[in-house]
Formats: structure tokens, sequence, C-alpha cells
């Protein structure tokens, strides 16, 4: 009779640990995938700033592959910006407040950013690259000015 007890045990125990991602919630969903978008970003600028700095040479299929990455990791990007995402249960952002005070701001930031994304993404020649590389990079810095804190 002590095998049930130990086995109704180890039964809670895995139930327990089954239901804690699912204590993460909606909003930490919206955070991880936020900062998914932000590191393919990321990604996409570690590979086209050598490229703008003359570290490397221009190559549009290293563009493209960049960007096509960033675009499939951002397809989400309008349904992560909720009220209820402002704090993750587990999930840190460093997301600011202002992104929510200020939506106008805010969307006029990622329609700004979307622009300039798609230009970037039109060019065909190094000529074009590094003419439209300096607005897309303009508009990353000015978002992350307005509504991103540093990470502590």
């Amino acid at each position: 009779m002590q095998f049930l007890p130990k086995t109704l045990l180890a039964a809670t125990a895995l139930a327990v640990l089954a239901a804690v991602p699912a204590l993460a919630g909606p909003a930490d969903d919206a955070i991880k995938a936020r900062q998914a978008c932000m590191k393919a970003n990321g990604g996409a600028m570690g590979a086209m700033v050598p490229m703008i700095k003359g570290e490397k040479p221009y190559d549009a299929a290293v563009v493209t592959d960049a960007l096509a990455k960033t675009e499939a990791a951002c397809a989400g990007w309008a349904g992560w910006w909720g009220d209820d995402t402002q704090k993750g249960e587990s999930a840190e952002t460093w997301s600011k407040a202002e992104v929510w005070t200020d939506k106008a701001g805010f969307e006029a930031a990622g329609a700004a950013y979307g622009k300039a994304f798609g230009d970037l993404k039109a060019t065909t020649d190094e000529a074009g690259f590094k003419a439209a590389f300096g607005a897309f990079g303009g508009t990353c810095k000015g978002c992350h000015e307005k509504f991103r804190r540093p990470k502590e």
C-alpha cells in the first residue's frame, strides 16, 4: 500500500510541473515574441552594418536573408502590444510605459520603421542599400530612445 501514495505524489508533482508553462500567460508570450523579433532585427543589423562600414563587401543575398528572418520573426508585431502586455508574469520587458501612454507616437514610430524596412528591402544594389540603410537605422534608434528602457 505504500506504493499508492508515492505514485499519487509523483503524478501530482508531474501535473503541477506540466501546468507551470501555462502560468506564464499571454503577456509573457507577447513579450517573448517581441524579444525574438528584436533579436532577429539585431541579427540583421549585425549582418548589414559591416557592409555599411566597408568592413565587408556588399552582399545582396546576405541583406535579403537578414531582412527575411526579421520579417518572419516580426510577423505578429501588431498583436503583441495590448494593454495587458505591459508587464509579464515571468518574462522581463524593456518597453517603457510610453508605448501605451503615447500610442499615437508608438504607432507613428512603427509606421516609420515599416516604411524604412520596406525601402531597404526593395533595394537591388549597393548604392540603393547604402542610401536606404541610414533611414532604417534611424528608425530603430528613434524608437529605442523613446520607447525602450535600457536593460539592467
